[in-house]
């Protein structure tokens, strides 16, 4: 594997304390570990060489390799007799992307050994490197796994915040918005329904993933980390219901925008023809009288134009008093 492939590469201890490892020397770690300390590799699963490192330095069967090393995988967790993998899905918070266009975290732990592999920057794993730096890393792989699930479901909950804001605006945006002028406001709607379907798409599995590991995990270092991660299931499970939440009160908006522009055509519609069936009695006359043919009366007559005239404007009345009586208008 080439070193273009490894991010970082520590030997942390249960006191917090973090000793950095370079590239050459992590295979000769690899069988070194204590029992009061693990190694944390971190990769760019992308690099060239990385899905053979893991299956001749590692060990690994070739479909766990796989499984870590694939593009288009989804959340989950797979336990093995020697260890277990999870893949879990964190915000895009880089500049220029959308946080809905979700990384993969991939997991690799066994005994004292957490590999992780990712192929662009996640702020979980930052935030584990400022831990080090800070001699406050996590204690051992539980911890660690479960410090960073907490981070990534942690910016996860600020997106849904912040989508949660402008939907509230959305809301009160749509009260003033007159109703040929909605059109941006769905648009918005739009933006925001979409960004929730992406979200949800990848956190639904991910609470069903973490839901297994907290079942099928058979041994804890601590019964404090396995309700950390019940809890952590729960608030991806409270994420999920509000992806759903926020996505009907989007659509309600949407869907009151559409009756009003609905409603809007129909009543120009409605006095489209009202105007049509008020002409049209008189339209029948002028037309009968500008046939080109002899015997119009009051043809001649000086009277003859005023006379037309008066009778039409009776006809216009007579509608309108008949429209009125029918409740047509």
């Amino acid at each position: 594997m080439p070193s273009s492939a490894l991010i970082n590469a520590f030997k942390l201890d249960s006191d917090g304390n973090g000793t950095p490892i370079e590239w050459q020397d992590i295979s000769k770690n690899l069988p070194q570990t204590g029992e009061h300390e693990f190694l944390w590799v971190h990769l760019d699963w992308m690099a060239d060489g990385v899905r053979r490192w893991l299956i001749d330095i590692v060990g690994l069967d070739p479909t766990i390799a796989d499984n870590l090393s694939t593009r288009g995988t989804r959340p989950s967790v797979f336990f093995y007799d020697h260890g277990y993998s999870m893949n879990l899905r964190g915000v895009n918070l880089n500049a220029e992307n959308d946080p809905a266009d979700m990384i993969s975290a991939r997991f690799w732990v066994s005994g004292n050994l957490v590999i992780t592999l990712r192929n662009r920057s996640l702020k979980a794993f930052d935030d584990i490197r400022a831990a080090i730096a800070q001699n406050n890393a996590p204690r051992n792989p539980d911890d660690f796994v479960l410090t960073v699930a907490e981070r990534l479901v942690f910016r996860v909950d600020n997106v849904v915040l912040g989508l949660e804001d402008e939907v509230d605006t959305i809301e009160d945006d749509q009260e003033g918005t007159p109703e040929n002028k909605t059109l941006p406001l769905r648009r918005r709607c739009s933006d925001v329904r979409n960004q929730l379907l992406r979200l949800r798409r990848h956190l639904s599995p991910q609470r069903d993933a973490l839901a297994q590991y907290v079942e099928h995990k058979t041994a804890w270092l601590d019964k404090r980390y396995k309700r950390r991660a019940r809890t952590l299931t729960d608030k991806t499970i409270r994420l999920v219901e509000e992806f759903d939440s926020l996505r009907e009160r989007i659509q309600i908006v949407n869907e009151n925008m559409m009756a009003l522009e609905t409603e809007r055509m129909n009543r120009t519609m409605y006095w489209l023809t009202v105007i049509a069936g008020l002409f049209l009695p008189i339209s029948f006359v002028t037309g009968l009288l500008g046939i080109n043919v002899g015997g119009i009366p009051a043809a001649e007559s000086p009277f003859g134009f005023t006379g037309v005239s008066i009778i039409l404007a009776g006809i216009i009345l007579f509608e309108i008093w008949l429209f009125k009586k029918m409740r047509l208008i």
